[in-house]
């Protein structure tokens, strides 16, 4: 009986196949791959997925070779992606130092040869999306790795998730925007109920207004879910000028910097250079919403070098331009600012120094009767 003609699953290569037997695969090599790739598989979300039809809608419709999710700390662009491109081969960049051999090892490659090297044989003649996640403190080399990657690979795409762009050539953003006011009370009242069965949770209306002022940010939201068990709604909005305080219980199993809101936004401070810090630690001692004036004032540098500084953070999804000469900044995010200025001044740690801005807001305290 004649053999008909097949295609090997990995590498696209004619394989020989009878009616008895279908070949996948055209050798070994290309079998041990595949089974590589099964056991580095990402896992699928265990929770549930909230809201985001519209931003689901419509980066279905698009179609770049590199696709870029930006946005600030805690607003959901890996969850979204989860949600995206569910067959996807995932590369966590959490703690990577080496962007190429992450990708390799994700991939089930072994690198005895240089990393891009071996991608590149392994993409090559290959149909595959590959996303990149949380690559804001490696988009240096993501971007010196994607060029000759995309340029080598024709079926490869990349959908990458950064607190910043990569800026490599062909990329396409994505502002991933805070939740709508309903999808953030749908979140925070899915998380509360799973924190305690058959949970009351009370008047929506106080729901959304905590939401609110939590940014609308998912992560600031499960987090205060947390907290239902021992406080109530109305109890926890009250208590929301010390949020980097009390929002400190994240999943066991989260990256660090995801188990708790003050981590989050630290973890894109950090990254700031000298001048990037003082600018934003300035800032975050007026009210949300400033022009550019303002800042000058603020920060005491020239407008020019203000103007630069304030575009770097708005590039990194620390800071937002909002039109006509206006920028804002996320509530959470200018507290951070607030008690990093204050640790400047004092020296006191991060707790410290929110405990002591918490001192100031109460005043001073009341004079002892003799």
């Amino acid at each position: 009986m004649a053999d008909l003609v097949g295609t090997c699953a990995i590498c696209g290569t004619a394989t020989a196949t009878s009616r008895r037997r279908h070949a996948r695969y055209c050798s070994n090599a290309c079998r041990q791959r595949a089974y590589r790739q099964r056991v580095h598989e990402p896992v699928t979300a265990l929770d549930s997925f909230i809201g985001r039809d519209a931003e689901l809608a419509r980066l279905a419709r698009v179609g770049p070779r590199v696709l870029t999710l930006v946005g600030p700390a805690g607003v959901g662009k890996s969850r979204l992606v989860k949600e995206l491109a569910k067959d996807a081969t995932w590369v966590e960049l959490d703690d990577a130092q080496d962007v190429a051999r992450a990708c390799a090892e994700a991939l089930g490659e072994q690198t005895s040869e240089p990393a891009l090297s071996t991608l590149v044989s392994a993409l090559a003649a290959r149909r595959t999306v590959l996303v990149l996640d949380n690559c804001e403190h490696v988009a240096r080399e993501c971007a010196a790795l994607l060029e000759p990657l995309l340029l080598g690979c024709p079926g490869l795409s990349v959908i990458a998730t950064s607190r910043e762009p990569l800026r490599v050539p062909g990329e396409v953003l994505f502002a991933v925007e805070p939740l709508s006011i309903t999808d953030a009370v749908d979140l925070f009242a899915d998380r509360a109920r799973a924190n305690q069965v058959g949970l009351r949770l009370g008047d929506r209306n106080a729901i959304a207004a905590l939401c609110d002022r939590l940014d609308r940010l998912p992560l600031a939201i499960e987090l205060a879910a947390r907290l239902v068990t021992v406080l109530p709604v109305q109890e926890l909005l009250a208590r929301l000028d010390d949020r980097l305080e009390l929002l400190n219980r994240g999943n066991r199993t989260a990256a660090v910097r995801h188990q708790s809101l003050r981590a989050a936004i630290g973890w894109s401070y950090e990254r700031l250079s000298a001048d990037e810090q003082h600018v934003f630690r300035c800032i975050s001692k007026g009210p949300g919403g400033f022009g550019l004036d303002v800042a000058v004032q603020a920060c005491d540098l020239p407008s020019d070098r203000v103007l630069v500084l304030l575009s770097a953070l708005v590039a990194k999804s620390l800071l937002m331009f909002t039109g006509a000469g206006r920028f804002e900044q996320l509530e959470s995010v200018r507290l951070y600012g607030r008690e990093r200025l204050a640790e400047q001044f004092t020296g006191d740690t991060p707790g410290v120094a929110a405990a002591n801005l918490r001192a100031v807001r109460r005043g001073p305290a009341p004079a002892a009767n003799h």
